[in-house]
């Protein structure tokens, strides 16, 4: 007894250049998952974002070699987006642990993730292979949460430069001396929420000075030492339920 196709259980990536009124066409490695994988047949609905805050309900309409093409029944924009932005700002950890954060912050809802070679950090380059494995992590994390729009991923030279990179109405800074996040004023968030981590070894004295002199809140984390990928989806589930609490989010 063959299987019956199952659909597809996330949304495939779509170039937003390769949407053209009301077809577009994945490329070959999401055709592959579409048409290999699930087995699409024409006529099998499927779902498509584009990174851009566009979600696409689609009808596959053909199977060719050059990729599978789709008919767009439905676009929503900004689907699975909080109403606010939710930035990062943290000293660079090691590559493996920066993939991981990445991965993690994608589905906790940051649109912005920029790290800085602090004084504790480690050093290293921002190559162009290592900024695509970055681009590829946070696409997968992208369609896997059903998100719309994909975070910006930067690297600045200074903590100031990141400062600078990362605006936002409401900042605040993990550090183990600071409040609990309870005991804190709970500014506006309409302007998004930017959250700031230090590296494995920790912030200097004049690096969190500076960070408090761009009005950033210290806030404790609690009792036990976390990683910095660890303090960062901590600070993001905190601002995340403050951005749900502030209106209505979106579909």
């Amino acid at each position: 007894m063959t299987d019956e196709p199952r659909p597809p259980d996330s949304p495939f990536w779509v170039e937003p250049d390769a949407v053209e009124g009301e077809t577009l066409r994945l490329s070959p490695e999401e055709s592959h998952h579409l048409l290999r994988v699930f087995r699409a047949a024409p006529g099998a609905p499927f779902e498509a974002v584009d990174g851009r805050g566009r979600s696409y309900q689609c009808v596959l309409l053909s199977a060719g070699r050059s990729g599978a093409v789709g008919r767009v029944v439905a676009c929503r924009e900004e689907a699975g987006e909080l109403v606010a932005p939710l930035r990062v700002v943290t000293g660079m950890p090691s590559p493996a642990a920066a993939e991981e954060l990445v991965g993690r912050a994608v589905p906790l809802g940051a649109t912005q993730v920029v790290f800085y070679p602090a004084e504790r950090a480690e050093r290293w380059g921002a190559t162009p292979a290592r900024l695509a494995r970055f681009g590829r992590i946070a696409r997968a994390a992208l369609k896997q949460c059903r998100r719309s729009r994909l975070p910006s991923i930067q690297f600045t030279e200074t903590a100031s430069e990141a400062i600078a990179a990362a605006p936002a109405g409401a900042r605040y800074l993990a550090d183990a001396n600071g409040r609990p996040w309870s005991e804190n004023a709970s500014p506006g968030v309409s302007e998004g929420v930017a959250l700031a981590v230090g590296p494995p070894g920790g912030l200097t004295g004049a690096e969190r000075a500076l960070f408090e002199s761009a009005g950033y809140i210290r806030i404790s984390l609690g009792p036990s030492r976390l990683t910095t990928q660890d303090a960062v989806s901590a600070l993001l589930c905190l601002a995340r339920e403050r951005i749900l609490a502030s209106g209505p989010g979106r579909d």
